[in-house]
């Protein structure tokens, strides 16, 4: 079965393979997930096809709760590493974005200095001048991209058929200091075959990324039928992409 929704705006402090000690930022509501992605491996289950009842809290709502719940972790001396905008779907689908990302810097800078705040996001609205700048604000951007073709991404990620891939594409190649996060999976749906290896392999060149981190599911997932990619084949693929391309590829097992 999928976890349960995040039940908190800040929610953490979570031990994460790729970011350390990690407090989470949820901008999305908290009964309902709110994705533009459907991914077969989401860890929270399906995307519903029509919105919950709950409405998504604006900034003059959620800062006070962030301030509230940073102080708390402050105060019990929670050793914090990161600042992670992702939660119940898309963080940059919230209408103040912006706005709330200057929000948890200012909050940062009072509480956790040393914290960095970076941003799991599946890419899909980085073409779009206002969401571009926002994330320029972050210390970290982790991009999606889990395969290197529009067949695969309808089928695995579940985007509409009108998405449009040659876009998220450029829009990918030309964001500027990215680290981009690949999951590989296989059983009721496979991105591990030799075709797609190589047409990825490419596509990251293409998309000139500083970093690439690889791994494969950790939790349940909305298909039941997916398996976990073997630590062998996610070196594998790490070790033919910095063979082919020179970037840096990390593992995470």
């Amino acid at each position: 079965m999928p976890i349960d929704l995040q039940d908190s705006v800040v929610y953490g402090p979570i031990h994460s393979r790729r970011l350390g000690n990690s407090l989470g930022i949820n901008l999305l509501p908290l009964s309902w997930k709110l994705c533009d992605f459907d991914c077969v491996y989401c860890q929270y289950g399906w995307t519903p096809q029509t919105p919950g009842r709950e409405k998504i809290k604006r900034i003059s709502e959620l800062a006070p709760l962030i301030e509230e719940a940073f102080r708390g972790f402050h105060e019990a001396h929670e050793s914090i590493d990161c600042i992670t905008l992702a939660g119940n779907g898309e963080p940059s689908l919230h209408p103040d974005f912006m706005e709330m990302i200057l929000e948890i810097k200012r909050q940062r800078d009072k509480f956790f200095p040393e914290a960095r705040v970076g941003i799991l996001t599946d890419a899909s609205l980085i073409h779009k001048p206002k969401v571009r700048e926002a994330l320029l604000e972050l210390d970290d951007r982790y991009l999606k991209l889990d395969v290197a073709s529009k067949e695969d991404l309808l089928a695995i990620n579940r985007v509409g058929s009108d998405f449009d891939w040659d876009r998220f594409v450029e829009a990918l190649r030309h964001f500027p200091d990215k680290v981009i996060q690949s999951l590989f999976i296989t059983g009721s749906y496979d991105n591990t075959g030799e075709a797609q290896i190589e047409k990825w392999i490419r596509l990251i060149a293409y998309v000139q990324p500083r970093e690439v981190q690889i791994y494969s599911i950790d939790r349940s997932t909305a298909d039941p039928g997916l398996r976990k990619v073997s630590p062998a084949k996610l070196h594998e693929i790490a070790r033919r992409l910095e063979q082919t391309t020179g970037i840096e590829a990390s593992v995470f097992e």
